[in-house]
């Protein structure tokens, strides 16, 4: 038997009492898999064991022997392990890269090798598998208990993790939804909508930390982002107001209690450069912080586009008493864009044009051009253990987007078929604030045979929207030969001078119940009811005149799931799940237009082994009360128009190797208009939306050449059809990246990565009209040091 003992620290500001993690809140965005904070504080060597087993430290260990692999992981991790020789004889350990909590970490380096960790109370332990229970990553994205794992949820949730970004070597949330089956994104990597996506033919939103919805104007950085999980479908009981896609759940990187630090710097084409470090650790056994920050600065092959951006992400968690802990998170995003482009014809790139087909290199926007979208954003979360089963949470956030800008974009070709007629969209001091907040009441209880699982609160919003806003026509351009002459702004040539003011104000109240009955029973029923009041102020600054249009609705929305585990590892489940959108307008019988309405119903099984995890989805979602053309007078609406989407989803990952990691996805969707003012696009389907998605990622590790490993991943978007009316398709692609990761020593590594293998047409559809080509091959190479 070897045994390696790496001594004890002493504890590092966690609470004391008994030995429960707190749940909903406590754990809220610690970081990843199960971090959670410490409630109890036995002797020191057991308190040390069991903060070891939560808390989570950085490892860069290479596929290798298993038993190399075990000893180098008890050295860092400071723990005492023990196994036989004979056990791990003959066998091979997975590479380790990333975030891991010492179980977690243990349980990956025995991925497929027939072996357990056992904790014995100080000590850690391998024997022979007893095909025990798995454990499995918490998140935070659905009704924000404690512990929940995708498998405790009627509902598709898929989780992007740190392997899976490494592999994209994506600095951005869009760079990985690619990942996702059956999304497609809405805006382009040359524009500031790169985050924005649908999934199931629907818009989805975008919260953090399972705490209401972060509503920013420019791609989100993933230097501060441990984790990225996404909930498909209507979720509107658990986020209020929301469209009925499915909600992209950022998970921020926390404050460690042991000092860990990480620079990195990357190099690519067209003189891209990225630098980036992430410092953290204790004050003292209370007091903890973190500090994430990125710079960049990037080229592209499109004419006059650029890309600049800054990104600070402090946060400070201090534990008040044993009970209590408060956090304060922040981030500042600045981000400038030259010459975005807001999408070029499609006659000459995706269709015929007579001269042929223009220069990929084509831009509408010439180089006077220029977006500026900032951001920051403050979160405070208090939280305290009431009791050893009951959770108490305070969170309110304020976010602030400020913007200036003058965007070129196409009105249409001219006869020629050459000639790209021009305007230019201006807003100076644009601003937008949110703010939120949440207080909710999380525990369990058991009434007989049955064990709840639940959580209450309240919820309020405000936004205030101030947008100033002017059009002009500009010069002409020439598709073929463009000389990109700066804009001449006339009064003559001015098209609208307007401002928009909003104020939006949210007020809900929500219950979640998830019961338990023999173990293998699961039932789950929501209610959320919201008292949504908005008010739009348009100002016609030419000629003063003001419009205002104000509507308060409220409404009930509800939820129902049920789960069934089949064993230990296998569930299947079915619910049904609403959301809930306010629109502005009014009905020719001066009625406010009732809310948007989606229900989605959704069936599935999935399946966890620990090393592999699997899933089958089936879905259908409609959307009523779209606002469509009144038919008594065409000067209103009524919220009369319909839609739908059905679909099924497939997934496989894990190591199927110990070397070798595998991550499998389809979806297929169809979507349909089914009731609109336009009889001509019923039974059409969605704009931007293909019925069939593909993405397939791979990483082989060396164990002949440790610390080596090489990655792909290839995506496939099929085609769809660029508007409604169903007449332009955007043709399908492949894209293929291809990458090499070399692990040098303990403190250095190495990436390379070609994205775009094959230098495929990869077209998105333009932000304001015609279609986006997006860029070729690309090379990136980065170097990141830890210490």
């Amino acid at each position: 038997m070897m045994e390696f003992n790496h001594g004890a620290r002493t504890k590092n500001g966690f609470w004391s009492r008994s030995t429960k993690l707190t749940g909903s809140m406590l754990g809220m965005g610690l970081g990843g898999f199960g971090l959670g904070l410490m409630l109890g504080m036995p002797p020191v060597s057991v308190a040390y064991a069991q903060e070891q087993a939560i808390v989570q430290k950085t490892y860069e260990i290479p596929a290798g022997p298993l038993g190399q692999s075990l000893n180098t992981f008890a050295s860092e991790a400071r723990i005492t392990l023990s196994f036989s020789p004979d056990l791990v004889s003959g066998k091979m350990a997975p590479a380790l890269s990333g975030d891991y909590s010492t179980v977690a970490g243990l349980q990956t380096l025995l991925l497929g090798s027939g072996l357990r960790v056992v904790d014995e109370g100080g000590a850690y332990k391998i024997t022979k598998s007893e095909q025990s229970a798995v454990v499995l990553a918490p998140i935070n994205v659905y009704g924000r208990q404690k512990n929940d794992s995708a498998k405790d949820i009627p509902q598709r949730v898929q989780v992007v993790d740190h392997q899976a970004v490494e592999l994209t070597q994506a600095n951005q949330i869009g760079e990985v939804m690619r990942l996702i089956p059956n999304a497609s994104r809405s805006g382009s990597s040359q524009d500031m909508f790169a985050d924005n996506y649908r999934i199931r033919g629907y818009d989805a939103a975008q919260s953090t930390n399972g705490l209401g919805f972060t509503r920013t104007d420019h791609p989100t950085d993933l230097a501060n982002v441990e984790r990225i999980e996404v909930l498909y479908g209507p979720a509107s009981v658990l986020y209020s107001q929301m469209e009925p896609g499915g909600t992209i759940n950022v998970v921020t990187k926390q404050p460690l209690p042991y000092f860990h630090s990480e620079g990195k710097v990357q190099a690519g084409s067209y003189d891209s450069y990225r630098g980036e470090f992430d410092v953290t650790g204790p004050v003292n056994d209370r007091l903890r912080v973190r500090m994430n920050a990125a710079y960049e600065d990037k080229g592209s092959a499109l004419d006059n586009w650029g890309y600049s951006h800054k990104f600070f992400a402090p946060n400070v968690t201090v534990d008040l008493t044993d009970d209590t802990n408060l956090t304060i998170e922040g981030s500042y995003s600045e981000n400038g864009w030259t010459a975005i482009n807001a999408g070029t014809p499609f006659a000459g790139a995706v269709t015929d044009n007579p001269n042929g087909k223009y220069a990929k290199s084509f831009n509408v926007a010439s180089g006077d051009s220029f977006t500026d979208r900032d951001s920051y954003n403050v979160n405070t979360r208090l939280t305290h253990a009431l009791t050893d089963s009951l959770d108490a949470r305070f969170s309110y956030s304020f976010t602030r987007n400020a913007s200036d800008f003058m965007e070129y974009y196409s009105t249409g070709l001219a006869a020629d078929n050459r000639t790209v007629n021009r305007r230019v969209f201006i807003g100076e001091n644009t601003r937008r604030d949110d703010h939120e907040v949440i207080l909710d009441l999380t525990g369990e209880v058991e009434t007989g045979a049955f064990e709840h699982k639940f959580i209450t609160g309240l919820n309020y919003r405000y936004s205030d929207d101030d947008r100033p806003t002017k059009i002009f026509n500009v010069g002409s351009i020439d598709l073929y030969n463009p000389q990109y002459t700066n804009a001449t702004l006339l009064a003559g040539n001015q098209v609208r001078d307007r401002t928009t003011l909003q104020e939006d104000t949210v007020m809900a109240a929500f219950l979640q119940d998830r019961v338990t009955w023999n173990d293998d029973w699961h039932f789950l029923a929501g209610v959320r009811f919201i008292n949504s009041e908005q008010s739009q102020t348009t100002i016609n600054n030419s000629t003063s005149v003001r419009t205002v249009d104000q509507v308060d609705q409220s409404d009930l929305i509800t939820q129902f799931g049920i789960i069934h585990d089949l064993t230990k590892n296998v569930s299947v489940y079915a619910s049904r799940s609403e959301s809930f959108v306010p629109q502005q307008g009014t009905t020719s019988g001066k009625r406010p237009l009732e809310a948007e309405q989606g229900t989605q119903y959704e069936i599935g099984t999935k399946f966890d082994f620990g090393g592999l995890q699997a899933s089958v989805t089936g879905f259908v979602l409609t959307k009523d009360n779209i606002a469509i053309e009144d038919p008594a007078d065409d000067d209103f609406e009524v919220a009369e128009g319909q839609s739908r989407s059905k679909g099924i989803e497939l997934s496989l990952s894990g190591n199927v190797l110990p070397q070798l990691y595998l991550a499998a996805n389809y979806g297929f969707t169809k979507t349909s208009i089914r009731k609109t003012d336009d009889q001509s696009l019923v039974g059409n389907s969605f704009a931007n939306v293909p019925k069939h998605t593909a993405s397939l990622q791979g990483r082989y590790d060396f164990s002949n050449v440790p610390g080596l490993s090489i990655g792909s991943t290839v995506a496939y978007v099929g085609d769809r059809y660029a508007e409604d009316a169903n007449t332009t398709k955007l043709p399908s692609h492949v894209r293929a990246d291809l990458g090499a990761f070399y692990t040098i020593d303990d403190n250095l590594k190495m990436d390379f990565l070609v994205s775009n293998l094959f230098d495929e047409e990869i077209y998105s559809p333009g932000s304001i009209s015609g279609v986006v080509r997006e860029e070729g091959r690309v090379f990136t190479a980065s170097l990141t040091y830890t210490y």
